[in-house]
């Protein structure tokens, strides 16, 4: 091997001499070169563009150009488990795992194929009241498998071989709850019983029993007012995505979400721990200025810790129910507006000895909390810098954004929303909490837990 010629110092000196080759000590010649049309380039360093809306299609579409490398789109349904009924309780948790099976366009290995040969992802997301798939990937990308988002969205096939192959986890699902969720999940059963009552979870004599035929009712009943939201890209192509989707426009017609006081369910449990929520009616959506009280409602009471592995200082909850027993009892406010009502509450954990004085001061600073100037003051900085803080992602633009479009079908600046939050008094604050009266649920150790009608109600 050693006696073959090579011909590498002979190119070598014919480079050098033509000065095509650039030794270490030669520095590159600088080039330039036009960024590819649809790539990111320098997009990045451009300026943040404001909110834009139209229709599309029997669809409304909002989007806001950022300008970054990264896009995200999403389709939004006016649907949830609000919108289940008795015999089908649980289906919107098997949608949510059924996100990325086949489809009538695409089947399950396509399109996981596609989207991660694209460098993006492909999820779905559900809460009471809306239903979401999303896709995120590079901006350059996103035009070359935004179809599979369309196939996942509104051409499901609901193959019974893959429902089957996913109960396992719906299964793993709802046994891995935390017990906060589980607590949460029980108080909107007392208060709303069905209809916003039902659970995120499917029940556990449901499990296996959702067939494609259910899953195909509830979409064709469900899935007609809808909104696409795009972050990271021109409206333009958020409105020519929209206008190809096949959305008829129909509105679904749930349960009206009533809230009935003085109800309680329990849940017995082995649990070292035990966990009560009480809760009284707050505001819906459609009355913003409701909405704005109750969430100052809740950060006067203490809506958890406000540093690091902070305390949940300043609020009434950690004067009047924790204080001295920080290592063993835990309380923080919480609050949830829907459409049409909403939960303006506290969420106890403690230790099975102390949750008899806990639950009963908890009751006490819901019912009878009085809030000061000086506390709404504080109260509306927190709640200022919270909205602010939810859009300081694209993930969390993403979601306000559709979630504002779905529900009101409009977008409400951080400006507005701050002139809202001003424009409420303290009376407006204490008007919601004194004339509430109180729905309870509790779960875990719960041997100790006062029954709601041994309550000051």
């Amino acid at each position: 091997m050693s006696l073959q010629p090579t011909l590498t110092p002979y190119l070598r000196s014919l480079n050098v001499a033509k000065k095509n080759v650039r030794t270490f000590a030669a520095a590159a010649a600088g080039k330039t070169k036009e960024a590819p049309s649809g790539s990111s380039g320098d997009s990045y360093l451009k300026p943040r563009e404001d909110v834009k809306t139209s229709k599309a299609n029997n669809v409304t579409v909002s989007s806001i150009e950022t300008n970054k490398p990264i896009s995200k789109l999403a389709v939004f349904f006016r649907a949830g488990s609000r919108f289940e009924t008795d015999d089908t309780q649980g289906v919107s948790q098997m949608l949510r795992i059924a996100a990325g099976l086949g489809t009538s366009g695409a089947s399950q290995f396509g399109i996981t194929r596609q989207v991660e040969q694209a460098g993006g992802n492909l999820y779905c997301t559900s809460g009471r009241e809306y239903i979401s798939y999303t896709l995120e990937t590079t901006r350059d990308k996103i035009g070359n498998v935004d179809r599979y988002l369309q196939d996942v969205a509104v051409y499901q096939a609901f193959k019974p071989w893959e429902l089957k192959d996913n109960i396992p986890r719906l299964r793993l699902e709802r046994t891995n709850r935390p017990p906060e969720v589980r607590v949460l999940d029980l108080i909107h059963k007392s208060a709303y019983r069905k209809g916003l009552g039902y659970s995120l979870y499917s029940p556990k004599w449901m499990i296996g029993n959702h067939t494609s035929e259910m899953l195909q009712n509830f979409v064709s009943s469900n899935f007609g007012q809808a909104c696409v939201v795009g972050i990271g890209l021109p409206h333009e192509k958020v409105v020519e995505f929209a206008s190809r989707l096949n959305i008829k426009g129909e509105v679904g017609k749930p349960l009206p979400g009533q809230f009935h006081p003085g109800s309680e369910v329990r849940k017995e449990t082995n649990d070292s721990l035990a966990y009560v929520a009480l809760a009284i009616e707050g505001a819906g959506i459609s009355n913003q200025k409701g909405q704005v009280a109750s969430a100052l409602a809740q950060r006067v009471l203490g809506a958890g810790a406000r540093t690091k592995r902070g305390l949940n200082a300043g609020g009434k909850l950690q004067s009047g129910v924790v204080s001295g027993n920080e290592n063993e009892v835990a309380a923080t406010a919480i609050s949830a507006s829907y459409a049409d009502s909403g939960l303006l509450g506290v969420v106890i954990a403690s230790t099975p000895s102390l949750i008899d004085q806990s639950t009963r001061k908890a009751a006490d600073a819901l019912l009878r909390t009085s809030a000061t100037e000086e506390e709404v003051a504080r109260a509306k900085n927190q709640l200022k810098a919270d909205l602010a803080i939810a859009t300081e992602t694209d993930s969390g633009s993403l979601e306000e954004l559709g979630l504002q479009t779905l529900l009101t079908g409009k977008v409400v600046s951080q400006s507005e929303l701050n002139s809202l939050v001003d424009s409420v008094t303290a009376s407006d604050v204490n008007g919601i909490i004194q004339k509430g009266k109180l729905s309870m649920a509790s779960y875990g150790n719960i041997a100790n837990v006062p029954f709601i009608d041994q309550l000051k109600n």
